[in-house]
């Protein structure tokens, strides 16, 4: 029972560390990459944010939308036809970000 029980945490444990390690934090870099990726959210039609925002087109003053991430999750519910996300995840954050990097 003691070498059933090692074997079982040796075998565990790797995943463990490894799910932790590939967490990322969130960056612009990979709210760019998001925004350019046509699986962003779980995307089935096609299109990236990119695809109505080439280069971030009229994006330059979306930093002040007090409801950015609501609007996000409006981008990838109705164009993207997506899974909106969780104000929260990462993928958000980044996204958020690399909007927030437009700013003029």
């Amino acid at each position: 029972m003691k070498k059933y029980f090692m074997l079982m945490i040796l075998l565990f444990v790797p995943f463990v560390f490894k799910s932790v390690s590939a967490e990322e934090n969130p960056s612009i870099e990979k709210g760019m990459q998001l925004f350019n990726s046509t699986l962003f959210a779980g995307a089935t039609s096609g299109k990236s944010c990119a695809s109505c925002h080439p280069g971030g087109a009229d994006l330059q003053f979306a930093w002040v939308n007090p409801n950015l991430a609501g609007q996000v999750n409006n981008c990838i519910i109705g164009p993207l036809r997506g899974v909106p996300l969780d104000e929260d995840s990462m993928e958000m954050q980044s996204i958020l970000l690399y909007i927030q990097s437009l700013k003029q």
